[in-house]
């Protein structure tokens, strides 16, 4: 089969590599479609040596949907077969440590142990730029007739994106302010519209921003705007009662705490370069709550469902689609925001 390898930082190949044979746990899939993240690139540039990647090669990707080709025996016996259409996550917990137990998979305390059945597909274990992927059944979901393989592909983001307005704790009626207009912005303003959100605020700029205004959210160019003046202004004075961080700066996270209001969350998803200060005297005297989070465990299903209520706003997230020999020129237009891009699809079927 044909992939796209990474064979050291910056060295991407395109190859041709044995077909993967599934374990007893596991499915090959026909991968139809596979989505671009915003870690790729941290990936690909060798930003986590000896993390993500463990060691080289690696087949990145892991924001994928398809359909199952082969079974392995005990995948079988649990219902898997030939022709499930599916999407997949990046996550597989061991299943036994006290956090998988917990069902906190993705801070399983095995991580990076594949000997112990951990697995980070398209991290440090081989992932989903190919024609075929191997995958445990545990980290795969099956997918309606109707929902189309591009969709499909982003159910992992749009799980993340679930699981991050999830842990706000959001009650019906509540302000939210969404701090960045990316692909995670955009689907987080999906998610708080499900959970019954009141205002939605959205900071960002350009053909972005202009996105988040089609999805319903109000939109505030932070190039022209003070971001906390004008959520306090919307909010009469008070600041958001959750914030949805996806900015990934210094300066937008500080205005990410500097927004909310009293007795607040602001809960975070993106990794700045480095650790940032924080005003730790407002956060304990105000008693706002600073929420990390981890992937998407246990709302893929969720994030399925979810997508099917905003079919329109799910398609419009996808702005381009190339063959996975053209990777390189994909890379370079999603990596570089170029073409008003959001999310860029590979087919590695073509």
């Amino acid at each position: 089969m044909h992939a796209v390898r990474l064979n050291a930082p910056e060295q991407l190949e395109y190859c041709s590599i044995p077909v993967p044979v599934p374990g007893d746990m596991e499915v090959v899939c026909r991968v139809e479609s596979v989505a671009i993240c915003g870690t790729d690139p941290h990936i690909i540039h060798g930003e986590f040596p000896n993390f993500w990647p463990k060691a080289f090669p690696l087949i990145p990707g892991h924001e994928w949907a398809g359909v199952v080709e082969t079974v392995g025996e005990s995948a079988a016996a649990l219902g898997w077969k030939k022709g499930d259409r599916v999407c997949g996550i990046s996550h597989v917990g061991c299943g036994h440590c006290a956090m998988c137990m917990q069902g906190r998979y993705t801070l399983c305390d095995n991580y990076g142990h594949e000997e112990f059945g951990h697995r980070q597909y398209g991290h440090y274990s081989q992932g989903a730029y190919a024609e075929y992927m191997r995958s445990n059944v545990k980290a795969i979901a099956r997918i309606p007739e109707d929902m189309d393989f591009n969709v499909a592909s982003c159910m992992d983001p749009l799980s993340i994106a679930l699981h991050m307005v999830m842990r706000s704790r959001i009650q019906p009626g509540d302000d939210v302010l969404i701090n960045g207009s990316g692909g995670q912005g955009l689907m987080a303003i999906l998610c708080a519209r499900s959970l019954g959100a009141g205002k939605i605020m959205v900071s960002g700029s350009g053909f972005r921003l202009e996105v988040a205004q089609q999805f319903g959210a109000i939109p505030i160019n932070y190039r022209d705007e003070d971001v906390v003046a004008k959520v306090k202004e919307l909010t009469g004075g008070k600041g958001a009662k959750r914030v949805i961080e996806c900015a990934g700066t210094a300066v937008g996270i500080r205005q990410a705490i500097d927004s909310v209001a009293k007795g607040g969350v602001v809960s975070m998803v993106s990794l700045p370069g480095g650790d940032i200060p924080v005003p730790i005297r407002r956060i304990v005297l105000e008693e706002i709550e600073l929420v990390g989070n981890r992937a998407n465990p246990n709302t893929l299903e969720k994030a399925i469902s979810l997508a099917a209520q905003y079919p329109a706003e799910m398609q419009r997230l996808i702005t381009h689609e190339f063959p996975l020999s053209e990777y390189v020129k994909a890379f370079d237009i999603f990596n570089g925001r170029k073409d008003n891009s959001l999310k860029v699809i590979m087919k590695p079927q073509l």
